[in-house]
C-alpha cells in the first residue's frame, strides 16, 4: 500500500514539490515565485539598474557642481594701486582705534603702568593724526567711520577724538618727590613754557607743529606734582589741546587763535613762576 496515497484518502494536502524538484526562490517583496525556473534570484538585475539610476544622479551633481564653480567670479577689493592704498589706510585707522580701546580698558584695569600706558597712548595719538591726514578726503567724520564699521569703542573715541592726550596728562600719576627730580622738572617745565611761546611768535602755528610742544608741556607740569590738580596753567592747556585735536595736522591757526593761545601760555607761565618763588 502506497504511504502517501492512504494519506490522500484522509484529505490531506500532498507536500509542496516544485518543477525542478528545488525550493521555490522567495521574492523580496513577497512570496516565493516560480518566475525564474531555473531557481536563481533576480535581485542582482533589481541592483544593477539601481546602481545605474545613483550613478547617472551622481553625474548629474558632479555636472551641476562643475558648472557652479565655473560661474563663480572673484571679486577684488581695489582696481588699481591708488585704491589699494586706500584700503589699506582705512585698515590701519580701524586697528588704532581698536588698539587704543584695548589700551584704555587695560590701564584702567591696571595691567599696564602708568608710564608704558602714556608711552603707547601718545604714540597711537601721533598715528592717529597721521591717518586722518591721509583719509581727509575718504574720512570725514571718524564718528560716522566707527558707526559704519560697527567700531563700538567709546573710550578710543573719547581719547583720540574728544581729548587726543594720554590719561596720565589728565591726573597727576608720578611719585617722585625728591629735591633734584623737582628741580629738573621745573627747569623742564620752564624750558617748554618759552619753547612753545616763541614758536608762535614765530609764526610756527601749524597743528603738527604746536600739538606736540602743548602735550610736551602738560606732561613736564604733570611732572612737578607741587603744583597740586587746580592749577589753573594745566587747565587752559588741556582746553587747546582738545581744541588742536579736532583739527587737522596740515591746518593752521588764524590770527585770533594764536594770540589768544600766546596770551593763555603767557600767563599761565607767569602763575607757574609765581608758584615757584613760593
Amino acid at each position: 500500500m502506497n504511504i502517501n496515497n492512504s494519506n490522500n484518502n484522509f484529505g490531506e494536502p500532498p507536500p509542496p514539490y516544485s518543477f525542478n524538484n528545488s525550493p521555490l526562490s522567495s521574492s523580496p517583496l513577497g512570496p516565493p515565485t516560480l518566475n525564474n525556473s531555473n531557481g536563481i534570484n533576480n535581485n542582482n538585475g533589481n541592483n544593477n539598474n539601481t546602481n545605474n539610476t545613483n550613478n547617472q544622479f551622481e553625474s548629474m551633481i558632479n555636472l551641476k557642481s562643475q558648472n557652479s564653480f565655473q560661474n563663480i567670479k572673484e571679486v577684488k577689493l581695489f582696481n588699481n594701486n591708488i585704491e589699494r592704498e586706500m584700503y589699506e589706510n582705512l585698515a590701519e585707522l580701524y586697528s588704532i582705534i581698536k588698539v587704543t580701546e584695548h589700551l584704555e580698558k587695560a590701564y584702567i584695569r591696571d595691567d599696564v603702568s602708568p608710564k608704558d600706558y602714556t608711552t603707547a597712548c601718545s604714540k597711537l595719538i601721533a598715528q592717529f593724526k597721521s591717518s586722518q591726514t591721509l583719509l581727509k578726503d575718504q574720512v570725514a567724520n571718524v564718528g560716522q567711520f566707527m558707526k559704519d564699521y560697527d567700531l563700538n569703542c567709546k573710550a578710543a573715541f573719547d581719547r583720540l577724538v574728544i581729548k587726543g592726550f594720554p590719561s596720565t596728562l589728565e591726573h597727576n600719576t608720578n611719585e617722585s618727590s625728591t629735591d633734584s627730580a623737582m628741580a629738573k622738572n621745573v627747569a623742564e617745565a620752564v624750558q617748554l613754557f618759552i619753547t612753545t611761546m616763541d614758536s608762535i611768535r614765530l609764526k610756527l602755528v601749524s597743528v603738527d607743529g604746536i600739538y606736540p610742544l602743548l602735550s610736551d608741556l602738560m606732561e613736564s607740569l604733570n611732572r612737578n606734582q607741587w603744583l597740586g590738580p587746580t592749577f589753573e596753567g594745566k587747565e587752559k592747556i588741556k582746553n587747546w589741546i582738545s581744541i588742536l585735536n579736532q583739527m587737522k595736522a596740515t591746518d593752521e591757526l588764524d590770527d585770533d587763535q594764536s594770540r589768544q593761545l600766546l596770551f593763555d601760555l603767557d600767563n599761565s607761565y607767569n602763575i607757574f613762576y609765581k608758584a615757584i618763588k613760593s
